[in-house]
């Protein structure tokens, strides 16, 4: 359990600094635009790349601390018992599934991206593509070992 727990919490540390760096590049491209009209492409995928991992590495974390989307009109009424095996349910026929989906389905994707070391279609953007569709990978290998662990937790 302490691995998870140790990925975990670096995974919250980069998603968080992810969200401030994407901030600090939006703020300073609106001045940037309006005040010099100046505009660097480079930043502007910087910022799509940073919401792409708060988003991405955010829903794991979600999971972690049980804040994800319940229907809890029809939660609220059910006894604990039941609640942990439509949980376990969850997690074994939809979340675990839908990462392992995730996976498999992006491989290709990814490893020729790597291959090549894709990099942006734009002239003056990043050089790493591969990185940000690497992102997708950990999205699901987060999201599988919070799954695991919940499922573990789940008694």
């Amino acid at each position: 359990m302490k691995i998870f727990d140790k990925i975990t919490y670096w995974s919250h540390v980069i998603t968080k600094q992810c969200f401030y760096v994407m901030f600090i590049l939006v703020i300073l491209n609106i001045f940037l635009r309006y005040v010099f009209n100046i505009n660097f492409i480079f930043m502007q995928e910087l910022v799509m790349y940073m919401h792409a991992f708060v988003f991405l590495f955010g829903i794991s974390i979600c999971l972690k601390d049980d804040k994800h989307v319940r229907i809890d009109v029809i939660s609220n009424k059910l006894d604990d018992k039941l609640k942990r095996v439509i949980e376990k349910l969850g997690l074994v026929l939809l979340i675990i599934p839908f990462c392992i989906f995730v996976i498999y389905e992006s491989s290709p994707m990814i490893l020729r991206s790597w291959d090549m070391l894709e990099g942006s279609s734009e002239p003056g953007g990043l050089p790493f593509t591969y990185l940000l569709k690497t992102s997708i990978y950990i999205f699901a290998l987060l999201i599988l070992l919070q799954a695991l662990k919940r499922l573990i937790e789940i008694k």
